[in-house]
């Protein structure tokens, strides 16, 4: 199953998306690949981790590269070096997307590298996808066929309101996803305000879950620490270890 994390920046995709890997990696729904598409990557950090490598510099390296060896087709150059980029851990692999650097057009390197990608999706029994702030991986279609757009906003008439805008614009764009819904993050006290609930019903998103505004969760990301501290008990992964376990049944049920 694919799930790609979307929303405006700074409502805690990548704390849910973290969260989220610790979930499937627990609960035996190993191998999960992790996909950092964010271009400010972080989800690593989030998972305590680190990478050498992004998928951003392997393509802004691949013609000087590949050319160099002879022998290597660029198809083959980019299997081998998306296969370094990998991070693996106990449960999951992270991959980084990172950020194009320099200038020029690498429409072949992308188009290629894509497709390494493609062929990398079918290792693993799950895609969790930590997507960047804002419209423009939905504007461009750079995400996966999705099992699960998960959009997540905070508490606020704003943040929902993006929420709408990002369905509309899958829906413009005819993105592949099976099916979509709204994750409210921050929540204080896990009940929705009367003006916030009528906001999440003027989208027409269905409300996958309210997450608790959890003190704790947010002095641990406001000091980058990784999500496995978070205590079992907590609020806010309590109720992201629900949705996460409805999700599953669910898909499984249909399957």
């Amino acid at each position: 199953m694919i799930l790609a994390m979307t929303g405006k920046g700074g409502v805690g995709k990548t704390t849910l998306a973290a969260l989220t890997l610790s979930w499937l990696a627990t609960h035996g729904e190993s191998p999960v690949l992790a996909v950092d598409a964010d271009s400010n990557a972080n989800l690593n950090e989030a998972m305590g981790i680190a990478y050498c490598a992004t998928v951003g510099g392997i393509r802004e390296s691949a013609r000087k590269e590949a050319t160099a060896l002879k022998g290597v087709s660029k198809q083959e150059f980019l299997d081998l070096r998306v296969q370094e980029a990998l991070v693996e851990q106990k449960g999951y692999d992270l991959i980084v997307m990172g950020r194009p650097e320099g200038q020029g057009c690498y429409c072949f390197a992308n188009n290629v590298l894509r497709e390494v990608l493609d062929r990398l999706a079918s290792n693993y029994r799950n895609i969790v996808i930590d997507s960047e702030a804002g419209l423009e991986h939905i504007s461009r279609r750079t995400l996966l066929s999705v099992d699960y757009l998960l959009i997540v906003s905070d508490c606020t008439v704003r943040g929902i309101r993006t929420a709408g805008r990002i369905s509309a614009l899958a829906d413009e764009v005819a993105l592949p996803t099976k099916q979509r819904g709204l994750i409210v993050n921050r929540v204080p006290g896990g009940c929705l305000p009367e003006a916030i609930a009528e906001a999440v019903k003027a989208t027409g998103l269905t409300l996958l879950a309210s997450i608790p505004l959890d003190q704790d969760v947010a002095a641990l990301d406001a000091d980058g620490v990784p999500v496995s501290t978070i205590a079992p008990g907590s609020p806010a992964r309590i109720a992201m270890n629900d949705l996460l376990a409805k999700l599953f049944t669910n898909q499984q049920e249909k399957n």
